[in-house]
């Protein structure tokens, strides 16, 4: 008979694994099917759903499948193929994650130099090396540089985080660095600039328009919204790789029986959760895209998003109205 907690585990792996390819099956058909919506910021988002909708489909149903029979069931080679596909795909979805923050930043801060923000080009190379830059982490256990094992409950494969060895820890070491202090430094110092940046705009509306001026009244509207949509982007950032990021530390220094195996395999399962959540925070808080989704859900076809134009004052006859614009464009990630 299988013990509850494999059952348990089956379970959260199948929602993980419906709602991921779900969700991030639909931002990468709404993508498809609107190329125009692939400017900058949208590739990175269009790179994290294709990464988290390939672990889903590869990965999750086996996982799904070795809790229900409670044991592993692939054996070696297949620890070490799963192993390297979730290693590859959460990486990715990493680090193209924190590329995005840094573009964001870049683009507010050149706010009205053209010449100087991302190109469309310029994003897909940066996703490219991304993807390359998790392919060489995920490669190193295969050619000999640590390895993959079985971890937490013995239903999934990771790297041998529990290793003594100091080829093992060095990788290990190294990886936690380059792959997850790296990014999170990257997302958290970006978004502080990127939130201090709107604060100094806020006030120099202020200043030039007075507190009553709708461009004023907009423009601190804008901030709340930026503060919010980059809080709750770094907050999942965290609750989903910081857990498994602090167990797989203490594993290294501790000793091995320090940290249960149920223990261990919770962040690990909310680190595969971050393929759910990553399409709701980075897809549907914003507003153009939002819209697609909605138009597509609702009838199956696509649409302009000119077909959904904001009443707002008419800044049109003001000479600011260009640099309204590429504000309002910043904010709304569109």
């Amino acid at each position: 008979m299988i013990a509850p907690v494999y059952l348990v585990f089956a379970v959260i792996t199948g929602i993980i694994c419906v709602l991921s390819v779900s969700l991030n099956g639909l931002v990468c058909l709404v993508f498809c099917k609107n190329r125009k919506l692939l400017n900058a910021p949208n590739i990175f988002i269009a790179s994290v759903a294709l990464s988290d909708l390939f672990h889903s489909i590869t990965t999750l149903p086996l996982i799904v499948i070795t809790n229900t029979q409670g044991r592993w069931i692939y054996g070696d080679s297949g620890c070490k193929i799963i192993g390297f596909i979730a290693t590859w795909n959460g990486l990715t979805s990493l680090m193209n994650l924190s590329v995005a923050s840094y573009e964001r930043y870049h683009a507010l801060v050149f706010l009205f130099k053209s010449n100087r923000t991302f190109s469309r080009r310029k994003a897909v190379c940066c996703s490219l090396a991304m993807w390359l830059y998790a392919l060489f982490w995920s490669l190193m256990p295969l050619c000999g540089w640590s390895g993959f094992e079985q971890e937490g409950i013995g239903t999934s494969c990771s790297v041998r985080w529990k290793s003594r060895d100091k080829l093992d820890l060095s990788y290990n070491i190294c990886l936690l660095v380059a792959c997850f202090v790296l990014p999170v430094s990257v997302i958290i110092i970006s978004y502080f600039k990127i939130c201090r940046e709107i604060n100094k705009s806020a006030r120099r509306a202020k200043k030039t328009w007075g507190k009553t001026s709708p461009f004023t009244r907009e423009t601190f509207e804008m901030e709340r919204k930026m503060v919010i949509l980059f809080g709750v982007m770094t907050v999942a950032f965290l609750v989903a790789w910081t857990p498994y990021a602090v167990v797989s530390l203490i594993s290294m220094v501790g000793r091995p029986d320090v940290i249960s195996d149920i223990t261990a395999t919770i962040p690990a399962y909310f680190a595969k959760s971050s393929g759910c959540y990553n399409p709701i925070v980075y897809f549907f808080l914003c507003k153009r895209l939002r819209q697609q989704i909605k138009l597509m859900v609702r009838t199956g076809s696509e649409s302009s998003s000119s077909n959904f134009r904001r009443k707002t004052f008419n800044y049109s006859q003001t000479p600011h109205y260009p640099k309204i614009l590429r504000l309002r464009y910043t904010v709304e990630l569109s």
